[in-house]
């Protein structure tokens, strides 16, 4: 994204602008979104399921484009960013350590390196011992796996789908007290959606998403104030009566001034695929483990 202007936008870890994306008319995911998140914060993106939060996720991360828009990710190497989707996409035959190894040679990571971080993830998010295989864990239990992925290459932008769904509530409030720690402690930059509207308030800025647009991007304090509201929820149910006031005219100008041309925008992160050592290295591990369990 060429010629950003404000001082806000140009301290930014991820900005999206007038991102528009449809799956097939008139279903408009994105309208003409803009997004900014600080470089070095909690982002809380909130808002109901089906409002576009995973597919504007996905478009960051570079695994769907948009229709029309831009999207800049400062952390421009995927190795420099750590992505937890909605969807559980682990080999389930793998143990949890052959999962964590086999990602983390992806990452570059020694296997000392991979060890230890195995161990410390387990610890945080209550996980059974390594040597237990995908398949025999609860889902809740899978998708933390997959939030172990995420950290455990210790990613400048952690970009995470819903972490805290059906968590227990003590282990959420340490995966949060975790989270705060990584953004003000090292700096990380940190967007993670929840439909938990208090939960969010954690999070240093919160961008509250209804029907393919962000309603208001502020702190919680600023929308709580701004709005005279006494919690979130009054803040975004306020905000969301607003938008449907609105709503049919709305819907008609969505795809009235909806891009003519629908070329599919180029991926935010590099995806140049460069033959390395380590992945060379993490797909022959990943082999390995294949002929383990399949050879007599």
């Amino acid at each position: 994204m060429d010629g950003e202007g404000g001082q806000g936008e140009a301290a930014a870890a991820v900005l999206v602008r007038g991102a528009y994306k449809m799956y097939s008319a008139p279903n408009v995911v994105l309208r003409g979104l803009n997004m900014t998140v600080p470089q070095g914060c909690i982002y809380g993106l909130l808002g109901p399921s089906g409002c576009g939060k995973t597919t504007l996720l996905s478009c960051i991360v570079g695994r769907q484009h948009l229709d029309a828009g831009e999207i800049y990710v400062k952390a421009r190497n995927k190795q420099n960013i750590g992505y937890m989707p909605q969807d559980l996409a682990l080999y389930k035959e793998f143990s949890i350590q052959e999962t964590l190894v086999y990602y983390g040679y992806l990452f570059g990571k020694s296997r000392p390196e991979i060890n230890k971080r195995t161990q410390e993830l387990i610890q945080l998010l209550e996980l059974p011992e390594a040597h237990n295989t995908l398949d025999t864990l609860s889902g809740g239990q899978q998708r933390r796996v997959s939030f172990c992925v995420a950290l455990l290459h210790n990613p400048q932008l952690l970009i995470l789908d819903e972490p805290t769904v059906g968590v227990d509530p003590v282990l959420s409030h340490n995966i949060w007290q975790h989270l705060v720690q990584l953004a003000t402690k090292e700096h990380k930059t940190i967007v993670i959606t929840t439909h938990y509207i208090e939960e969010a308030r954690q999070a240093n800025v919160i961008g509250l998403m209804r029907e393919g647009v962000l309603l208001a991007e502020e702190s919680p304090l600023s929308l709580m104030t701004t709005h005279n509201c006494d919690n979130l929820e009054q803040a975004f149910l306020y905000l969301s009566q607003k938008q449907s006031t609105v709503q049919t005219t709305e819907e008609l100008q969505a795809l009235e001034y909806y891009p003519s041309t629908r070329n599919k925008t180029s991926s935010p992160l590099d995806d140049r695929m460069e033959i390395k050592l380590c992945r060379v290295k993490a797909h022959l591990v990943k082999t390995l483990y294949w002929m383990k369990r399949n050879i007599p």
